[in-house]
């Protein structure tokens, strides 16, 4: 079935049946299988479309069968590795983005064939992570997390700044690491680089960042 709320999202029906997306039409959620970089299925998340549900327990929850738990460790995996593996290896570089949502709005917008995003599922970019890409042979990690900040003044948009110097201290050594950061206010508040589309999404990438300490 045509799931409305992601293709009004900028996610292609092709994009969603590539990447397994499905509804569960009894929890009224968004159903997201997660394999490993094998293709090995690792886990399941849901998306929940009802509001009564979000506030319940929020966004994103592991899917629930009978008695079975679809749950796994997201930090010792990258949403979109498996499907996207051989392009990041190819063109040598990788998109670090927070969420499974972002990884098919790049594949929607440039193309599966072009895809080089992967998904944290979360802020916290950790070592695991980083060296799944590393050991790929990629030349440049451009991490493009939420605009979760209102001024580039405020407290919040310091925090971030924290965080993504630490990303660099840990992982530059090894790595070109830069950063998309929406310094025009290009993108909402919680917006993901991919939210508003390829236009805005080009002119992030151009004007990404390198943070030295």
């Amino acid at each position: 079935p045509i799931i409305l709320p992601w293709i009004e999202d900028n996610i292609s029906q092709e994009i969603m049946n590539y990447y397994e997306i499905c509804y569960d039409p009894k929890n009224q959620g968004i159903v997201i299988p997660h394999r490993d970089a094998k293709g090995r299925l690792v886990g399941v998340r849901e998306r929940n479309l009802c509001q009564e549900n979000v506030e319940l327990y929020g966004k994103y929850l592991p899917m629930r069968m009978g008695n079975q738990m679809y749950n796994h460790p997201l930090s010792f995996n990258l949403y979109g590795l498996y499907q996207n593996q051989e392009h990041i290896k190819s063109m040598k570089k990788a998109i670090v983005l927070e969420s499974e949502k972002s990884v098919m709005q790049y594949a929607t917008m440039f193309g599966q064939e072009n895809n080089i995003a992967v998904a944290i599922c979360g802020s916290s970019f950790i070592n695991y992570q980083a060296w799944l890409l590393i050991n790929l042979g990629v030349d440049e990690i451009i991490v493009g997390l939420d605009h979760d900040f209102k001024e580039v003044s405020d407290d919040d948009a310091a925090k971030k700044i924290k965080n993504l110097k630490n990303i660099f201290k840990k992982y530059g050594s090894y790595v070109t690491i830069s950063f998309i950061w929406d310094r025009d206010g290009l993108t909402g508040f919680k917006a993901s680089p991919t939210d508003c589309g390829k236009d805005i999404f080009l002119e992030l990438f151009k004007k990404r960042i390198n943070i030295y300490t």
